[in-house]
């Protein structure tokens, strides 16, 4: 059947998330340490509680809700954000400047497809906070090839509990509380903490946003995109929809699994860091992609 709607996920599918984000996260503690003197090993476990209290590995605000750097500045908020928040902010982006990219090929397919179905829309679904998906996409040059993003509710801001004082810097904040959609003309969903992936509410959703839910034969106009085998491939299976393993985006480099474990809690590590599953009960793709350009030739 022709394709009416095409929805992928990002990290990892689009872009290799685990080096970007790993690299320039494992950076930003290093200049923390050497900052503060608080060892690496303590920041590190403190940004794993911090991220489970969040819900999320991409809170952006991390380095002020660590209780080691809160005790080093006291209440002295203004060099907290000057020093550690400021200075780690800007390292982990001058780290990522090399490393938020998307993959081989992915912009001309991306191209390819607005060419060759103009008509069929073309949706981002991704677990990270709508914010933060949409800085990266737009980060990649990707954005304006996409239709709609649908993505998670965006960071609280922080405050101290001892004043109620905002701890961010009024430039930042200001950009968050803009809600900025970097001259995004689609549609912007933000869905509820309980539609993360593999649960199906997330895909669900956009299908009914299109017209796909109701009959269950439209469902095999639906191509899902996705590099995660148990909870991208899993769930589109669930739901009907024709699935793309986008295996590229399969772990391989155990330094960073290793880094990754140091800050990431145990159940992000597995949501975010996909491998290559040989269980016999793993789910099965209807197509398997060795680059994201395979996907042209599945798509009619």
């Amino acid at each position: 059947m022709a394709v009416k709607l095409i929805v992928t996920d990002i990290d990892n599918t689009v872009f290799d998330w685990v080096t970007y984000y790993v690299r320039s996260f494992h950076a930003l503690l290093n200049e923390v340490e050497s900052i503060t003197g608080i060892p690496y090993a303590q920041l590190a476990s403190e940004s794993r509680d911090a991220f489970t209290r969040h819900g999320s590995i991409e809170y952006p605000f991390l380095i002020q809700e660590l209780p080691s750097v809160d005790r080093h500045y006291a209440d002295d908020f203004d060099r907290m954000l000057a020093e550690a928040v400021d200075r780690g902010r800007k390292v982990f982006l001058k780290t990522a400047e090399s490393l938020l990219v998307p993959y081989k090929g992915v912009r001309e397919t991306l191209e390819e497809i607005r060419r060759r179905f103009p008509d069929v829309p073309l949706v981002a679904l991704t677990d990270a906070p709508r914010y933060v998906a949409m800085w990266k996409l737009n980060k990649l040059g990707l954005l304006p090839y996409f239709t709609s993003v649908y993505g998670l509710a965006d960071p609280r801001i922080p405050t101290c509990e001892r004043n109620g004082r905002v701890k961010v810097d009024p430039e930042i904040l200001l950009k968050h509380l803009q809600q900025s959609n970097f001259g995004f003309k689609g549609r912007i969903r933000i869905l509820p903490d309980e539609y993360e992936k593999p649960g199906t509410r997330g895909l669900k959703t956009v299908l009914m946003d299109h017209n796909l839910d109701e009959d269950p034969a439209h469902r095999g106009t639906v191509m899902w995109i996705g590099d995660n085998l148990r909870k991208d491939v899993g769930l589109g299976e669930r739901l009907g929809v024709r699935t793309a393993w986008a295996k590229y985006g399969v772990l391989m480099d155990q330094e960073l699994y290793r880094l990754l474990h140091e800050f990431s809690p145990v159940a992000n590590v597995h949501k975010n860091a996909s491998f290559a599953d040989g269980a016999p009960d793993a789910p099965q793709p209807t197509y398997s992609l060795e680059q994201f350009a395979d996907l042209l030739k599945f798509l009619i």
